[in-house]
């Protein structure tokens, strides 16, 4: 394709983004965005999603269900009011289709600590109220790479809130665990602030499975009972690394792709003995700017 093509294609995917953000209220597709940009359907539709990672309706969808959340969290407008702004005619079914999306129900999602509502976009197009218009990208050649490094790790010794069962407990356990450091003025000791997986093997069911909101601290830290902080050491080894870009409330579909897409012809194999770990970099920053490295413990596979 040539350069003029590709900017051309550009510019128009960059158009209809603006034209679905200013229409989330619209019974707007693909077909109709795709006359007022002189392409033909089958051309824009191609196009849209290689440089998006998504088609228009999914698009649509997704960031409906985003402001859903916004609504939900912000304002005490009903459910059944919220639905028909996302196009449902029943509440019922607006709770089901935000359940398939979220993993929890409108109403559980009211009482979750600290949650915005990101779902995964590969290009950061999401649901803002307040965000100026151009602040998403598109995928150069309609690809999304996922780097993998191999990296070997020392023990870290963290401490932390656990959860037992769905990860969705997590938000929670964090809330928990800043209370802790702020009453006992231990944010000082924070060498790394992570989220830990111990229990990733498939074979252990959900309900039982743990996973941490926890800090990273030195050898000198006193764990003191008063704190109320449970304590667990990540074994030392070696590490498969990626990069997520962008919230931790997307991180998910990262996870998911990551380890279906780079590891079964890796050359590796995930070790169920060690956990897996999000290890967040820079949380005061954008959203879109914020940066996660996934870890997945792996052993290499004897050829």
């Amino acid at each position: 394709m040539r350069t003029n093509t590709k900017i051309d294609w550009h510019r128009k995917v960059e158009e209809a983004i603006m034209r679905i953000l200013g229409a989330l209220d619209e019974p707007l597709n693909f077909r109709q965005i795709s006359k007022e940009l002189h392409s033909s359907p089958y051309h824009f539709h191609r196009k849209f999603r290689e440089l998006t990672g998504e088609n228009v309706h999914e698009c649509l969808k997704r960031l409906r269900m985003e402001r859903a959340m916004h609504l939900l969290r912000n304002t005490d407008r009903g459910i059944l009011d919220i639905a028909l702004d996302s196009g449902y005619e029943t509440p019922e079914a607006f709770t089901k289709a935000f359940k398939r999306i979220f993993g929890l129900t409108p109403t559980d999602a009211r009482k979750l600590p600290s949650w915005e509502g990101a779902v995964f976009s590969s290009v950061g197009l999401h649901y803002n109220e307040s965000q100026p218009s151009h602040w998403f990208y598109l995928n150069p050649e309609g690809v999304n790479r996922l780097e993998t490094k191999i990296v070997a790790f020392d023990a870290k010794r963290i401490v932390g809130v656990e959860n037992v069962g769905d990860y969705w407990g997590l938000p929670k356990a964090w809330e928990k665990l800043h209370a802790v450091l702020k009453e006992h003025q231990l944010y000082p000791q924070a060498q790394e602030w992570m989220s830990v997986f111990p229990d990733h093997a498939d074979h252990i069911p959900m309900p039982e499975k743990r996973s941490y909101a926890a800090i990273a601290v030195g050898a000198d830290f006193q764990n003191e009972a008063n704190y109320g902080l449970m304590e667990y050491v990540i074994p030392a080894g070696l590490y498969a690394v990626t990069v997520h870009f962008g919230s931790s409330e997307e991180i998910g579909p990262t996870w998911d792709r990551w380890i279906q897409e780079w590891l079964p012809d890796s050359g590796w194999r995930a070790d169920p003995t060690r956990p897996n770990y999000e290890w967040y970099q820079n949380q005061c920053v954008p959203p879109e700017l914020q940066l996660t490295f996934l870890c997945t413990p792996v052993i290499k596979i004897e050829q």
